[in-house]
């Protein structure tokens, strides 16, 4: 009897060591699911939006978006048999003058415009090479208007950028640049060559903010990229120092202190005109 008894005592008391090791493991297991979820989130939340989606290659490789960042982008939708598929020839001369000082050109081949894409994407990488000797990244051909366009492009053509505005792609090869923190700064249509000035110019300017990691923000109803400065102003009859927190379109302003980040406080808020400013938290 007694060793029955002790017997039912054991095996009880090892059921509740299985119980509880089990318990221990599904948290632990629990834990590390949420530590994973954490960390994709963090990640996730660390690749800008514009560059947050991944394609495929001109070659059916993967392609995350996100290996742009820090460049300055270039997005156009190319075709190969349109009026202005000559400027292939102006958009490989920007590749070679300035990809070596971080400009990144990604050709998005599209059919949507009088089917003027309409071979393979062998097809169309061997006809860029052959005419027009392109050597920039080239994707796979998708759609980048009405419902059926892809997720870039739903993103993009969202956004309010100067000059064109938002909405949808208009015709083939219109550009649309993203500066290096990956922000959307410009929207050029199809009539706009590659080379035209204002072009170079946002070009230029982006990449000229490699030196500094002066923080930006684009205005969503204006469609511009302003950068943040604080200046410190002394109190009127008081020994007090106030900060002030404002937005200015130029990154050279020296009216304040470029600032790298949004004060921990603090939180962009844009007015009904298009208009940035620093709200305290609440």
């Amino acid at each position: 009897m007694f060793q029955t008894l002790a017997k039912t005592t054991w095996l009880v008391f090892l059921a509740i060591g299985l119980i509880a090791n089990s318990a221990e493991a599904q948290t632990a297991t629990s834990k590390s699911d949420k530590s994973k979820a954490g960390s994709k989130e963090v990640a996730a939340a660390e690749v800008p939006a514009a560059l947050n989606f991944t394609m495929k290659s001109i070659d059916g490789a993967e392609v995350a978006l996100s290996k742009y960042k820090g460049n300055v982008v270039m997005f156009v939708n190319v075709a190969s048999k349109c009026g202005r598929t000559p400027q292939y020839e102006q958009l490989q001369s920007l590749h070679e003058k300035y990809s070596e000082q971080g400009l990144s050109i990604v050709g998005v081949p599209c059919n949507q415009f009088g089917g003027q894409e309409p071979g393979t994407e062998t097809e169309i990488a061997e006809f860029c090479q052959k005419n027009y000797g392109v050597e920039f990244d080239m994707l796979a051909k998708v759609d980048v208007k009405d419902k059926t366009k892809c997720e870039l492009y739903k993103h993009l053509t969202s956004l309010n950028l100067a000059p064109v505005g938002k909405g949808e792609i208009k015709w083939n090869f219109e550009k649309i640049i993203l500066n290096r923190k990956g922000d959307p700064i410009g929207r050029y249509g199809s009539k706009v060559s590659p080379d035209n000035s204002d072009v170079v110019a946002a070009i230029e300017t982006a990449l000229s903010e490699t030196a500094t990691t002066h923080y930006s923000h684009v205005s969503e109803k204006l469609g511009r990229t302003y950068y943040l400065f604080k200046k410190e102003v002394p109190l009127k009859n008081s020994d007090k120092i106030q900060t002030i927190y404002f937005f200015a379109k130029d990154p050279n302003n020296e009216k304040g202190t470029p600032l790298d980040s949004v004060p921990a406080d603090r939180q962009v808020s844009e007015t009904k005109t298009g208009m940035l400013v620093l709200k305290k938290k609440k």
